[in-house]
């Protein structure tokens, strides 16, 4: 199994301990190439129920993502709430990349 594919599993584990989850969450801000990846932390990032420190690393990894691809997607960010929004703001307003916001 690739690296990839065992970080979304364990991202999307909700028995597997949040130092692990917030971990992948971090780990696959660093794939871009794989629409899998924003697709799992979307989800995850979405569930209410997840602890914040993980639905923050999300958020920035999303971020991170979109800065390497230099597109925010404005759909996909309108769906972050809360420190997952705030963190993926805070990411791209250090990378002085406000306009992709436009």
């Amino acid at each position: 199994m690739n690296h990839t594919l065992a970080w979304i599993e364990i991202l999307l584990d909700q028995m597997a301990s949040d130092a692990e989850r917030d971990d992948a969450a971090i780990d696959l801000g660093y794939i871009s190439e794989d629409e899998a990846v924003e697709a799992a932390l979307l989800t995850v990032v979405q569930d209410e129920k997840t602890d914040e420190m993980i639905r923050a690393s999300c958020g920035e990894s999303l971020a991170q993502i979109w800065i390497v691809q230099n597109q925010v997607s404005h759909e996909k960010l309108a769906l972050l709430t809360g420190i997952a929004r705030d963190e993926a703001m805070s990411v791209i307003k250090k990378e002085n990349l406000e306009d992709m916001l436009e």
